[in-house]
């Protein structure tokens, strides 16, 4: 049978425009798309460790006419995923070495029905995000995190109305116009907000307790102000929320109800005041819980003691510790909480058997703690900072082998620091500082303990008793920090000729005499910050050196 010229015209047209061949022809234009995306970005692999991460761009091969089949597929290039009908609908190039500007015209915007958009850990060198980022409007999942973004966050981002993920967290980003509260208003079906570290400098607004599908808010270091609304906390199916290092927000603990999921709450260092509910014991999934640097002040409440699936706890006042680690100084007015149950601290303490950390820091308690820890067989950090803690560390601690960090620092500690230290073969930091440890300690101690890295005995009545036996100084940690002051020495510890990787060396408050000597000077002068030697008997350098050898040198203390 004959057909007329109109009729194979028409069944042409309708070939071409059936939905099978348009979702060809669409899928093969967003394959060049994804291409030309890849080709206007530099693609420098990491270091070897990491090459394993960063091979998905070696997959997407360039289309030409004589491109296989397999290889022009893109629905098979790593990282990219497909709907049924061949559109790409999602693309997950994190940490993949991507270099360059993101530019406005870029070919990414024409992919149209993309749902899931990751580029976080890349470098986009400050550029901004695009305002064309609206053309994607099936968005779900937005995830530009870690990529050197910067500018003010574009309006046409709150246009992306079905956003499930929005995570902006860690570039030098600002909100300024829109404002937060513009950004925010049309988004209500986030389930995760991520802006740490982008600058919002502005109040939360209180519609974000309305928000029911939110599991997750992160808004660390967003120069966050006014009242934090308290309903938020009260989000049916928030999990984790961490507001840390907004020092001028405010607020307070609301009471808490049975039904809350919440698992991580981080308020370190913001202004949030008032007393801690007994009603936080409520929260039965909690696993984090950071009050420390904040205003909190009456009881503990002894209703901690039934948040068993803890492993992390801070509370108290920080007061810049760390910093003082470094430059040593006495702390300042301890915080308002209290231990005022008469049963005591370690009593609830003993039962949080799942505490992998805990900070305890200017906290009014008249107690001895130490013996309850032994319990806690999971520790591999704890902080005992400005409290009245006394009598010895008893022997019982020697056994909580997990710890890697121990700090006791200005409680009323005394006795002999045991050489059981030895058993703590995964301990990076000890430090001591400022109790009333006395009699000797022998530097063997330290053999063995192959991760130390920090080291600070300063303010005790110690006597630090270093070893002859050079095969024992061999077997020593490489330090990077020694803290030796009023350690009755009378001269620079020869094991210090052997330590190439010190960055902070102190030993004031001796009474080491003579020459400072060579080796100081020539073992550690890519790597010293800080040398601190004053209230010693030194005369000085030896061969008098004309200039100082520590190129990266910031504090020199001599006095």
């Amino acid at each position: 049978m004959a057909f007329s010229f109109i009729q194979i015209i028409s069944f042409i047209y309708l070939l071409v425009t059936s939905p099978c061949i348009a979702s060809l022809l669409s899928h093969h234009k967003e394959c060049l798309a994804l291409f030309e995306f890849k080709q206007s970005f530099l693609h420098q692999p990491y270091a070897s460790f990491d090459v394993g991460k960063l091979l998905k761009l070696d997959s997407w091969r360039k289309i030409t006419s004589n491109t296989s089949n397999h290889d022009f597929d893109c629905c098979l290039w790593d990282g990219v995923k497909c709907s049924d009908k061949g559109h790409v609908i999602g693309i997950d190039l994190s940490q993949s070495s991507l270099h360059g500007s993101m530019k406005s015209n870029s070919s990414l915007f024409n992919l149209v029905h993309l749902q899931m958009l990751n580029l976080s850990m890349n470098d986009f060198v400050e550029s901004q995000i695009p305002s064309e980022i609206a053309r994607l409007k099936q968005l779900r999942r937005l995830d530009l995190s870690n990529s050197s973004f910067a500018g003010q966050i574009p309006i046409e981002i709150s246009y992306l109305m079905q956003l499930t993920l929005l995570d902006l967290s860690w570039n030098p980003l600002k909100l300024q116009s829109p404002s937060f509260e513009e950004l925010l208003q049309n988004l209500t079906s986030l389930e995760e907000l991520h802006l740490s570290s982008v600058d919002i400098s502005s109040f939360i607004p209180p519609f974000l307790s309305n928000f029911s599908y939110l599991r997750s808010i992160d808004l660390e270091s967003c120069r966050l102000r006014d009242q934090f609304p308290s309903k938020i906390l009260h989000l049916p199916k928030l999990k984790f929320l961490n507001m840390a290092n907004n020092p001028i927000l405010t607020g307070s603990l609301p009471e808490f109800q049975n039904n809350t999921l919440l698992e991580h709450l981080d308020l370190y260092s913001t202004s949030f005041a008032g007393s801690i509910p007994e009603s936080i014991s409520k929260l039965n999934h909690l696993v984090y819980l950071s009050l420390d640097e904040c205003y909190f002040s009456g009881c503990i409440p002894f209703s901690l003691s039934n948040m068993t699936q803890l492993t992390s706890l801070s509370l108290g006042q920080d007061e810049a510790w760390a910093f003082a680690l470094a430059y040593p100084s006495h702390l300042s007015k301890p915080t308002g909480l209290e231990i005022c149950e008469k049963r005591g601290m370690h009593d609830w303490i003993s039962k949080l058997i799942n505490l992998e950390s805990m900070s305890l820091v200017q906290i009014t308690m008249y107690d001895e703690i130490l013996p309850s820890l032994a319990n806690l067989t999971k520790l591999n950090m704890v902080i005992l900072m400005g409290n009245h803690i006394f009598g010895h560390i008893p022997s019982s601690f020697m056994n909580l082998t997990r710890l890697r960090m121990i700090y006791f620092i200005e409680t009323q500690l005394q006795g002999q620091i045991s050489s059981s230290l030895s058993n703590f073969k995964s301990l990076e930091v000890l430090c001591l500082m400022y109790n009333n440890f006395s009699g000797r300690l022998e530097l063997d101690t330290f053999v063995g303990l192959t991760k130390l890295r920090y080291l600070y005995l300063d303010g005790n009545r110690l006597s630090f008793v270093t070893t002859k036996n050079h095969t024992s100084e061999e077997n020593l940690p490489e330090f990077e920090v020694i803290g030796l002051s009023s350690c009755k020495l009378t001269k620079f510890p020869s094991f210090l000729r052997l330590q190439k990787k010190l960055i902070y060396l102190l030993l004031p408050n001796n009474k080491i005499e003579g020459l400072v000597p060579e080796w100081i000077l020539n073992n550690i002068k890519e790597t010293l910050l800080g040398l601190e030697l004053t209230y010693n008997s030194i005369t000085g350098f030896h061969r008098h050196p004309n200039f100082l050898p520590w190129a990266r040198l910031e504090v020199l203390e001599l006095g």
